[in-house]
């Protein structure tokens, strides 16, 4: 562990004001991307749809990291809770995963005139067209890490389990509260459009 990772003593206070943040804000920023693509307002100097995409793939690589990465000089690791990093064939394949791009396209001022296409459950796509994609995969992460964290016989990895839950619950009501906000109301209402959920859950 590297000097911003000293070794996890709290683990419940890690992931209920720690990683719940990169959660609930994923999914948020997401939710207001998918508003504005459905709702296409084109008001200049409106450019919430931008901003909602770069806040998304902030968080969704920083929890992309704990989920599928071993702990680094920056970074903590699920391996913490569960003894292992979890598997993401869509974000760690090194020729067509979304890893590379993500990174460099977020972290760097990266020539993007000719980005590689990423795959997604409907077919290939921009970078900038994947910010549900992501926040899907984080979820799927997510309820694994779940799972694992339910397969110990420790009431601390139980408590955990539950605790991570009403957070995953808690962050999907956070997100439907995006698309019930006032804003996003009126701009629906005046295109006669309706706004549905983008994350529900299971």
């Amino acid at each position: 562990m590297g000097k911003r990772t000293p070794p996890l003593t709290n683990k419940e206070d890690y992931l209920r004001n720690h990683l719940f943040n990169d959660l609930r804000w994923l999914l948020h920023a997401a939710t207001e991307w998918s508003i504005q693509r459905q709702l296409e307002l084109n008001i200049v100097g409106y450019n919430v749809q931008v901003y909602a995409m770069d806040s998304a793939f902030l968080h969704a690589r920083a929890l992309f990291e704990f989920f599928v990465q071993p702990t680094g000089g920056n970074y903590y690791s699920v391996e913490q809770f569960v003894g292992a990093p979890l598997t993401s064939s869509d974000y760690k394949d090194d020729k067509t995963g979304w890893k590379g791009p993500l990174h460099a396209h977020l972290m760097h001022a990266q020539d993007r005139s000719k980005p590689r296409k990423l795959q997604s459950p409907d077919g290939p796509k921009d970078l900038n067209e994947m910010p549900v994609y992501f926040a899907h995969e984080i979820l799927r992460l997510w309820k694994e890490f779940e799972q694992e964290l339910g397969k110990s016989n420790k009431p601390q990895d139980q408590k955990l389990q539950a605790l991570a839950r009403e957070k995953r619950g808690e962050a999907i009501d956070g997100a439907q509260c995006v698309v019930d906000s006032e804003v996003a109301r009126q701009h629906a209402k005046a295109k006669n459009q309706s706004l549905k959920p983008v994350f529900i859950f299971s």
